[in-house]
């Protein structure tokens, strides 16, 4: 494995998404990059820096895939990301925002040569070969739960990246319980990664908890294949690559647990190599091909069920319907008037189970910042209200609920501050566990916070991690740690 070294000191001016590139002058596998962060007071600056790698110069390289967010860099200390192989001639490091600064003291990329074949009129010279991993959903078959008005399921496979909705190129369903779109890939792949591109114009947030799925099984329309990651924050407008790491399917599902979900997809792209094998045996089996025949059969009554509610006028009609509905089967209806069966499993919907808790934290800010202020059920950012938690600056502030008993955790929802220093959470860590080992802050990790909005909240899938103890740590010198809600969502672990 061959070592790319890049040292220097650069510095951009002010200005919207400033951004650094290395041209490596040829096509690499980068396992990694390592980037070191300026040392004085200002070393924040580099937090939500984005790593990019590939082929492209599109937009600069920036639109190039996603190896990961930077979500703190302390002073001086060089951070390594691991980026599994991507393939790509063009390193970028991007800042989003408006007038940021870009400052980089040390970058070293870790990547091997890819030996391939290219046209001699190449500007990359004669002897130099290139392999493009291309987006093989492009042109596939699209489907989905439900689709609302404009949101078809091929939106989400059209090679266009605009995230406004009203564009007419994003997919979306319905609101209804378990939302799930599909992309039949025609035939088995090793997929290496999905890159998923989420809505700019509203309700980012609506995709968090979303699972990848890849397989080759149709049983529960493709949601029960293994799966390959959980979305747990996607920002307004970004393009996330998630790393699969070659799992082989001809389905690749995007299915979004819950109660009153729709689920939004702007572009999905899809790298990787077909199988190698004799048979076609990625094709579905009988009962799979008319478990699809019986869904389409489904959907078509569906849409012809509301073509049949928007000509019907009768006051009398609509209560009559409205009467025989029965407790077994309770339905809603979103803004647009579509019908959303609900969740008949009482069990799914949990309640806050921190607030019966008792919170502590590593120090206290002063006497509004107390540990329980962030498990007093209000959704309150403005730290003079008295309703967050908040430390002093220190290193590696925590804060931690104690449930009382072990519980297994489906989700942990956080609510940022809304009055300033919103980016002091970036870096934060959710865990979960029995033990007090090291205040807490040593038990297996739900989540890493990249960042919430001020005053917004944010929901993290901790997918039944059992635990007594929820704490959230802020690795780093000089850190605050200010939380304005931390709710809990869980149930009892059973012979706790």
């Amino acid at each position: 494995m061959d070592a790319v070294f890049y040292h220097m000191i650069s510095h951009t001016q002010g200005e919207t998404n400033p951004w650094w590139r290395v041209d490596l002058l040829d096509v690499y596998r980068v396992s990694s990059v390592t980037i070191a962060n300026r040392g004085d007071d200002l070393s924040e600056r580099i937090n939500e820096a984005e790593i990019h790698i590939g082929n492209s110069l599109r937009n600069n390289g920036n639109d190039n895939p996603k190896c990961a967010v930077i979500t703190t860099i302390p002073p001086w200390e060089p951070v390594s990301f691991n980026c599994s192989g991507m393939v790509g001639r063009y390193i970028n490091i991007f800042l989003p925002g408006y007038n940021r600064i870009l400052t980089l003291c040390e970058v070293e990329a870790y990547a091997s040569p890819v030996p391939v074949d290219i046209e001699p009129t190449s500007t990359l010279g004669p002897s130099t070969t290139i392999t493009l991993t291309e987006n093989i959903a492009l042109g596939k078959r699209a489907s989905q739960s439900s689709s609302s008005n404009r949101g078809q399921a091929a939106n989400a496979i059209d090679g266009n990246h605009n995230s406004w909705f009203h564009t007419g190129s994003c997919s979306q369903t319905r609101t209804e319980a378990d939302p799930w779109w599909r992309v039949d890939l025609l035939r088995a792949y090793n997929v290496t990664s999905v890159t998923i591109t989420n809505r700019d114009d509203c309700c980012a947030e609506m995709i968090d908890g979303a699972q990848l799925r890849i397989g080759n099984s149709l049983e529960n329309n493709g949601n029960n294949n293994p799966l390959c990651t959980v979305i747990s924050s996607s920002p307004a407008w970004d393009t996330l690559t998630f790393q699969c790491h070659e799992m082989e399917g001809r389905y690749v599902n995007i299915f979004l647990p819950g109660c009153h979900k729709y689920l939004t997809l702007c572009e999905v792209e899809v790298n990787a190599e077909p199988v190698d094998v004799t048979e076609p045996a990625s094709s579905p089996d009988v009962m799979e091909q008319i478990h699809s025949l019986i869904h389409a059969f489904i959907q078509f009554m569906q849409k012809f069920s509301t073509y049949l509610e928007s000509i019907i006028t009768s006051e009398f009609m609509k209560e009559h319907q409205l009467l025989e509905m029965t407790e077994e089967d309770p339905v809603t209806q979103d803004r647009d008037g579509h019908r959303d069966r609900q969740c008949s499993d009482i069990g799914r919907v949990h309640e806050n189970i921190a607030t019966g808790g008792k919170a502590t934290q590593s120090t206290q800010w002063d006497r509004f910042g107390d540990a329980n202020n962030a498990i007093d059920r209000k959704r309150q950012g403005v730290y003079l209200r008295r309703s967050c938690s908040h430390t002093k600056a220190e290193t590696n502030p925590w804060w931690r609920v104690d449930l009382q008993q072990s519980h297994n955790i489906t989700s942990v929802a956080i609510t940022n501050r809304e009055d300033c220093c919103s980016d002091r959470i970036n870096g934060a860590e959710i865990h979960i566990g029995n033990s007090l080992e090291n205040n807490g802050n040593d038990n297996p990790m739900c989540a890493v916070i990249p960042y919430i909005p001020a005053g917004q909240t944010r929901t993290y899938q901790c997918h039944g991690m059992e635990g007594r103890y929820i704490s959230i740590v802020l690795p780093g010198k000089e850190k605050y740690l200010t939380l304005c809600e931390v709710e809990v969502n869980g149930s009892v672990t059973h012979n706790a």
